[in-house]
């Protein structure tokens, strides 16, 4: 993707001599040129997401034995399953538990018919145990259970079984063989724990239903939420989500970059935003949001001008993982003083970018930053206000009502943004500034490319 920052003003309106009535390209033109990258989506990453050198510090530090979770994203993050259950508002029939156990850091336990149908693909690739069960069957008693005891569906033996059908088969029995199924969820999840060695310990669980399930497979245990051990966990990335978030902040910063090529005076807000989706979809990812001019409300409606100087704020994820850009778009000659906002943040940026490395505490980001940018004299604020990206926008916030964290440190591994949007009204325009830094051993480094501070129209 070329450098689409700092282009020709003439050159960009000459090249977009098809555009429709309200100032962007046809869908049709916009599209096309980014759908031809979709033969350079990368395979996908297979296998657990979570950094368990991390979850073992963060368990050992919380006096955990164990954490169980069942919620979507969680539940990815433990074993690379995405599954579409929790998506559609189904309570978690599939858990994961995470040990410190290096014999048996992970396991999964799963109704027999959904793993059969849905995870035996992708489990086929991993090493992790599958506890299965038949089904709620809460009244029955603990027993172990055959494959041909498992509701699966019936060989009608009209033609040869296929490729799915064979491995789907060929991988719950496997399943079978090597940890016997049960009758219901609280006999798989008492083997497990009970395997792990944990049906006695400390065990943090993420949602209700799953610590109710815990409660009644392990009795003896001590359950407690998991809210704080995995926000801790996550900022510090594996390599499979290090992977995954270098493709999702440039394949973000590239679409952010197509649609706003696109714009001259005449588009509208909500068509921009449309451009946007569309490019990233093109790159294999899901638009999430893009804040335009201040405003993120999708049915907000406006027309751009030349001479306009407005913020873009896009965020977009790969496999669950997100990419985080912002710059401001100039159309035309814009006023001075917003043409000095761009420069100024650009430095200031350029400052704390170069200036990032592990050790350094989210206020001290902060600091460094609004140091810079008042030495250089500058008359409006900047917030520079860091978060760690990856599952989530802000991937080190809770969802459980957990207190606030505190003051957090740079750690290797950690995917860092720093907010640079200008706090002030009254200054003919809106500007912001954004970038995803990978901390290093012993600095950061950009995972998408940082170009030019500004994208000129």
């Amino acid at each position: 993707m070329p450098n689409l920052t700092g282009i020709d003003r003439r050159q960009v309106l000459g090249g977009l001599a098809a555009t429709s009535a309200t100032g962007l390209i046809t869908p049709a033109q916009a599209v096309a040129p980014a759908l031809s990258l979709a033969a350079s989506v990368p395979p996908p990453v297979l296998g657990p997401r979570m950094n368990f050198e991390q979850a073992d510090k963060i368990m050992a530090e919380l006096g955990l034995d164990a954490i169980v979770v069942g919620s979507g994203t969680n539940l990815y993050h433990a074993t690379g399953l995405d599954l579409t259950a929790t998506k559609m508002g189904h309570t978690p029939g599939v858990y994961a538990v995470i040990t410190r156990n290096p014999k048996q850091r992970l396991s999964l336990i799963a109704p027999s018919f959904l793993y059969y149908y849905t995870i035996a693909m992708d489990h086929r690739h991993l090493d992790y145990p599958a506890y299965l069960f038949a089904g709620p069957g809460a009244d029955l008693d603990d027993a172990e259970m055959s494959l041909d005891q498992l509701p699966l569906y019936p060989n009608l033996e009209q033609a040869p079984l296929d490729f799915i059908e064979t491995t789907r088969l060929s991988i719950i029995e496997r399943a079978v063989r090597a940890e016997a199924a049960r009758p219901n969820l609280k006999y798989a999840l008492a083997n497990a724990l009970k395997d792990t060695g944990v049906d006695k310990g400390r065990i943090a669980a993420d949602v209700e239903p799953v610590m109710r399930s815990v409660m009644d497979a392990a009795e003896r245990a001590t359950v407690v939420s998991a809210d704080d051990a995995l926000r801790r966990i996550r900022p510090v990335k594996s390599d499979a989500e290090i992977t995954l978030m270098r493709y999702a902040a440039q394949a973000n910063a590239d679409g952010a970059l197509q649609a706003a090529a696109a714009v001259r005076a005449g588009a509208d807000v909500r068509e921009l935003r449309a451009s946007y989706f569309a490019a990233v979809a093109a790159r294999g990812m899901r638009g999430v949001f893009m804040v335009i001019d201040r405003v993120s409300s999708p049915t907000y409606e406006a027309t751009l001008s030349d001479g306009q100087c407005f913020s873009i704020d896009c965020v977009s994820e790969y496999m669950g993982y997100h990419g985080d850009y912002a710059r401001a778009v100039h159309i035309g000659e814009t006023s001075k003083q917003m043409q000095r906002v761009s420069e100024l943040t650009g430095k200031s940026w350029d400052h704390v970018r170069e200036n990032l490395k592990p050790g350094l505490k989210f206020s001290e980001v902060k600091k460094m930053g609004q140091d810079a940018l008042r030495k250089m004299g500058a008359d409006f604020s900047i917030s520079f206000t860091p978060h760690s990206v990856g599952l989530y926008h802000a991937d080190h916030v809770g969802n459980m009502g957990s207190p606030p964290r505190e003051d957090m440190v740079l750690e290797p591994r950690m995917v860092l943004s720093v907010d640079c949007p200008m706090g002030a009204t009254g200054m003919g325009g809106s500007s912001h500034l954004e970038d995803l830094m990978l901390i290093t051993e012993d600095g950061a480094e950009p995972i998408n490319d940082t170009g030019r501070r500004t994208v000129m129209i």
